[in-house]
């Protein structure tokens, strides 16, 4: 029992363990990691240069805010464009030049197009009746410089009809508003009639395109010629050179 106590023994050491002994040294080598980085981030920090302040831009930011305000005007004068829009005339299937136009040939569709040409869909009964003085497609608009009022056979003319044998005429046929010329293919020398204007021209085999049997075609001549005209239909030596295609009935 005496053994143990320490005044019995004055000069006795208290034994330290190998446990404390490596946690010591763990803790010495953490304090001198941690010393090393600390001074590894002063020597950075003292060689970095000053990082410059962020530039401000205000000419981009002022550019992108007049780009969104334009953007928004010009979607409204695009909405308020469309709302501006009016039902104007249009044909729904092909018109030949000298047809004389009926409601069922006509239809409407919404434009914004502000022009003095066009025929607004709410005139419709007034068109009805007049004649198109030019072919008109499916889907085209029609313009009042288009149509007329007045009779084909008014300003002194006359409709003559002819029927011409293949050869006498050209292989791709005629159209409506075709000018011409009859000529006489026989030799009693007669002076052609020229000015004249095809009112109407279908093929005599009674087939769209098929023109190789011959053609029976309505004329438009001066009525002074009218006579002469319908002698040489009648006569069967008639034959007609085209001298301007497609133009406006009337017109010439």
């Amino acid at each position: 029992m005496l053994e143990d106590d320490p005044a019995v023994h004055p000069y006795r050491t208290e034994m330290t363990s190998p446990t404390d002994i490596r946690t010591s040294r763990r803790r010495d080598r953490d304090a001198r990691a941690t010393g090393s980085t600390r001074a590894q981030e002063e020597k950075k920090s003292r060689g970095r240069l000053p990082s410059a302040p962020r530039e401000r831009r205000p000419l981009l930011a002022a550019l992108a805010v007049i780009l969104i305000v334009g953007g928004a005007l010009l979607a409204g004068l695009l909405a308020a464009r469309i709302d501006q829009r009016e039902e104007m005339l249009i044909v729904v299937k092909p018109i030949e030049a000298g047809h004389v136009i009926a409601l069922e040939d006509l239809a409407s569709m919404p434009v914004a197009a502000n022009s003095s040409i066009l025929i607004p869909a709410s005139r419709a009964n007034e068109i009805v009746g007049q004649s198109a003085k030019v072919a008109l497609d499916k889907g085209e608009l029609v313009q009042t410089t288009q149509i007329t009022d007045s009779s084909p056979t008014q300003d002194g003319r006359s409709v003559v009809g002819l029927s011409l044998e293949a050869g006498r005429f050209p292989a791709a046929g005629l159209s409506a508003g075709d000018v011409v010329s009859i000529v006489n293919v026989s030799a009693d020398g007669s002076t052609p009639i020229s000015g004249a204007q095809v009112l109407d021209a279908v093929p005599t085999s009674g087939k769209d395109g098929n023109w190789t049997s011959g053609a029976t075609v309505s004329v438009l001549v001066p009525s002074a010629q009218g006579s002469s005209a319908a002698a040489l239909g009648a006569s069967g030596n008639a034959a007609v050179v085209v001298t301007a295609a497609g133009q406006p009935i009337g017109d010439h």
